[in-house]
């Protein structure tokens, strides 16, 4: 049994001294410790097991870039800017394996931000009523958007070369294609760290607007159950109404995924 504990010790830590290492496990662990666990439970235990550990591989996307979102004085009175892309989604086949598929099964989006600091409507003051600064998220489907859009650039403010029904013909798949990630408070000119987590189901508790201006809010699942092999997710930090900032210091994407 103490050679096993090391062994699997071993299977869950052996690439933590990586640089590349995320905190999560590799495909190739997980496979590790569920073969190393064979030898005492049967599989369909282990997969629940580690499914309610949470034991998956994930893609992950970081930036600490420092940028100013703000409404401008256009049509749209919109800011648009791309913070983020993640990594595309991999195939659901696994190579030499006839019976496991890989299935997204969760995303987390955290975000470090805070608004212009004011507000004309006091009685909103540290609430998010009344925020027109905030990010949403968009499903990049290359198969669906032009072939010469190239978002691997970095931080890019798409606001600045198209509007809000460009951005539409742009991402047309799936449709629709926003959903509401988080917003700032309203009036604190001192930057708040916020961590969203949507996984494949529902949130009933949550308030739910399919028809939101800032992408449908509270149907977060509809973008786990979308994903589909080689879509990319989009962080885009916005901003509406002339006057309003989005502050954006840093954010990340997570997406995990079972093998």
């Amino acid at each position: 049994m103490g050679s096993t504990l090391s062994t699997l010790s071993s299977a869950l830590t052996k690439d933590a001294e990586s640089p590349s290492y995320n905190g999560n496990p590799s495909e190739d662990d997980v496979v590790a410790v569920r073969e190393i666990m064979l030898d005492f439970l049967p599989l369909e235990i282990i997969d629940l097991i580690l499914d309610y550990g949470e034991y998956w591989p994930c893609l992950r996307v970081d930036s600490n870039s420092q940028i100013d979102a703000e409404a401008s004085s256009t049509i749209t009175e919109e800011a648009t800017w791309l913070y983020l892309i993640s990594p595309p989604i991999p195939p659901s086949e696994i190579p030499r394996s006839d019976s496991r598929h890989r299935k997204i099964r969760k995303a987390t989006f955290e975000m470090e931000s805070h608004d212009q600091g004011w507000t004309r409507s006091p009685e909103y003051k540290g609430t998010y009523n009344g925020s027109w600064s905030w990010f949403e998220a968009i499903i990049y489907r290359a198969s669906a958007s032009p072939c010469w859009l190239d978002l691997d650039s970095g931080v890019f403010n798409l606001g600045a070369t198209f509007n809000a029904s460009d951005m539409r013909e742009l991402f047309p798949e799936p449709n629709p294609n926003r959903w509401h990630v988080q917003s700032n408070l309203v009036a604190i000119n001192e930057s708040r760290f916020h961590s969203v987590t949507w996984t494949e189901y529902e949130n009933e508790a949550a308030h739910v607007d399919p028809i939101s201006l800032k992408g449908r809010e509270g149907l977060g699942h509809e973008l786990i159950g979308s994903l589909k092999p080689g879509d990319r997710v989009m962080l885009i930090a916005k901003s509406k109404h002339l006057g309003s900032v989005n502050h954006v210091y840093g954010g990340s994407i997570e997406i995990y995924y079972s093998v």
